[in-house]
Formats: C-alpha cells, structure tokens, sequence
C-alpha cells in the first residue's frame, strides 16, 4: 500500500504534529510507503487530494472532521481509498465506519484494514460522507467553533444547552422522493451514517451503504422539552418525541425565505443559504476500516 497523509497541524489543539512521529514509525515497520503533506488554510486539503489522487492506493486524512471532507471532495470521482486517522472534535465518520479514536489502532486500522463503498452524498455542488444538519444543528455546529476549552463531545453538549434559548424553527419548505414537509421546522439531520456531533444519534438507523439517506425531521421543539430529553439525543430514542419524525429520501430539496443555518460534515457554507439541494452517490466513496469488526451501520 502507497498512501499520502494529509495532516492538519492544528487539528487536535496541535497534537498531529506530536502524534505524527509515532504514526510515521508504525508505518515505516509495516512496510507501508508513504508521505505527508500539511494544509495550510482551508480547503487546501481537497487541493492536496486532488493533485494527488492518481498517484496513491489511499489518501489518509489526518485530523477532524473538516480534514476528511476536504479529502472527501478531493477524491470524488476517483477509485482511490479513504484512510482515517481521527484527532478532531466529533470524528464522527470514523464512528460510523467502525475507525477506532486513538491513534496507534486507527494506524493499525489503516495497515490491516480493507477497503468498503459507502454512500457519497452531495450538497449544493459539494460532497459529504456522513451527514448534513440544518436548523438547530447547522447553527450549533457554527457555534461551536468558539468554544476553545472544551474538547470532544463535551463541545457539543456544552453548545446544544447555551444556544437552545438563543434558537427558534425556521419556516421551511421540504421536498423527499416521497413526502413534502412545510412549516416551522427545529432542525434536520440528513444523515448517511449514524453519528453526529461527536456520538450524538439523530439518525440511530442510517446504514452507510444502502443507497438512501436517514432523515431526522424536528418540528417546533420547545427547548425545555429538549432539555429533558437531552438522553435521547444519545441512545438513538429521539424518535420517541412526538415532533420528530424519521423519513428515508435519496434527494432532498429545501427552500426557504430565511436564511438556513447549515452544516455538511461540520463544514460551514459561505454566505446566507436559502436553497438546498441534497443527493446520493451510491456506492461514491471507498473507506479503509476493519469492517468484519464494525457492528452496526452497514449493510450485511
């Protein structure tokens, strides 16, 4: 195996490059050619990819989330695998795909694992693999990259119960292949994996691989309702309100008169996005993991 690892040195509060050493070692000892490339600003990932793609059995991104879509988007189209060595916030493709957290199993997981299709989606001209939240989700998502002292998880939590107050549904006007929705909605959650927010579950049955996506609906939630229901966000029981609904849906197409806060794999659209326009790629992305040991979230 030949791959590149594109490594985002401030991913991780900094850790890639204390980390980087060590993964470098393991590497070298198995037997796996490979180089690095560091990103220097935003979307340079996807320009690394890019110009790369067609010299490297897999691309490995080395960072959070934004580090994998950019690879993501550089690798569409191609037959070159993804790899993932997870240091971010939410690493929440990685815990879709089974793709351990730490870094000396994610490297063996790199090494030892195959490659699997999964689901690609696209989003306004852009790709995703795990999931597109908008509403509540797309707007805590951006709230989220000022939290500085937390990590993990912790920041999800920590930004769903500052910004619930600060928050309310947005009339929007919703198109599935086989369902339409208007009217005040709290939030969606497009999702093709499973997790979202560093382990949240709004999509608890999204399979990676099936060729549709799980759709989490939330109509007019009242926040002290979420508030109380704060578990079911986690144990994949969100269904169990009566404001939310769980749609499938290939394409989706939302508009609306108010600008939609957005986010594609915790990645932020540039200016007011009024008009949304979602599809899958079935079978779009091949991703490395040890998939015989991933239990849930893809197909038999």
């Amino acid at each position: 195996m030949k791959t590149l690892i594109v490594m985002n040195p401030t991913a991780g509060r900094g850790k890639t490059a204390k980390i980087l050493p060590k993964i470098e070692q393991m590497l070298t000892s198995a037997g796996v050619e490979f180089d690095v490339e560091w990103t220097k600003e935003p979307t340079h990932g996807t320009e690394i990819t890019k110009a790369a793609v067609n010299d490297y059995d897999v691309i490995t991104a080395f960072g959070g989330d934004g580090t994998v879509n950019e690879v993501v988007n550089g690798l569409a189209g191609s037959e070159t695998s993804l790899g993932v060595l997870p240091i971010g916030t939410g690493n929440d493709l990685a815990r879709g795909c089974g793709i351990p957290l730490t870094p000396e199993k994610a490297v063996d997981t790199l090494i030892n694992g195959t490659p699997r299709k999964i689901d690609l989606g696209t989003f306004n001209g852009k790709y995703f693999s795990n999931v597109v939240g908008i509403g509540f989700d797309g707007y805590s998502s951006k709230e989220s990259r000022k939290i500085t002292k937390l990590r993990g998880t912790l920041v999800y939590v920590w930004v769903v119960l500052k910004t619930l107050k600060k928050y309310s549904a947005i009339d929007m006007t919703i198109e599935l292949d086989n369902d339409s929705i208007q009217g005040p909605t709290y939030l969606i959650s497009v999702g093709n994996g499973w997790s979202v927010g560093g382990g949240m579950q709004l999509c608890p049955q999204a399979v990676i691989d099936d060729g549709e996506f799980n759709i989490c609906h939330a109509a007019d939630l009242k926040p002290m309702k979420i508030v109380r229901n704060f578990l079911k966000l986690f144990n994949g029981k969100i269904n169990d309100l009566d404001e939310v609904t769980m749609y499938k849906s290939k394409t989706m197409r939302i508009t609306s008169d108010e600008h939609l806060p957005i986010h594609y794999d915790g990645e932020i659209p540039e200016g007011e996005v009024r008009s949304v326009e979602i599809g899958i790629i079935p079978g779009g992305l091949s991703v490395i993991s040890k998939w015989d040991e991933v239990s849930r979230g893809i197909s038999s």
